[in-house]
């Protein structure tokens, strides 16, 4: 199937990405909507092109003026899907798509609000 997929891309022409990227946004279900934030739970899914997708999609129907920041889960169980988040919420966030400054935060690496410690593997 998905190299039939693969197949019919290349005829029409469309952008090859990595394997595995541009399906895994698919995975991808917007939970929550409050204002100009979205809550994203992508299950399993850790790959930063494809959070940055589905933060982008999330986004696209309610940014006003380019403001929008999508909270992304990939763990289903530990997702927010009303605000306020609680502390085990906001812990658990893989990934914060800001739309403004279109910018992936990948928040074991980069943080993603004050406080959050970096995962770095050190004690």
């Amino acid at each position: 199937m998905i190299r039939k997929v693969l197949v019919l891309a290349a005829l029409i022409g469309a952008p090859l990405l990595m394997p595995g990227a541009a399906w895994a946004a698919e995975k991808c279900d917007t939970v929550g909507v409050y204002g100009a934030i979205a809550l994203v739970v992508c299950p399993q899914v850790n790959d930063p092109p494809a959070l940055e997708r589905a933060g982008r999609e999330a986004c696209a129907p309610i940014n006003v003026r380019g403001v929008c920041n999508a909270w992304i889960w990939n763990k289903a169980d530990r997702a927010a899907r009303a605000l306020p988040m609680t502390d085990r919420q906001l812990g658990a966030v893989t990934a914060l798509w800001v739309n403004k400054q279109n910018t992936l935060k990948v928040c074991a690496r980069d943080g993603c609000y004050g406080g959050q410690t970096r995962k770095t593997g050190k004690k």
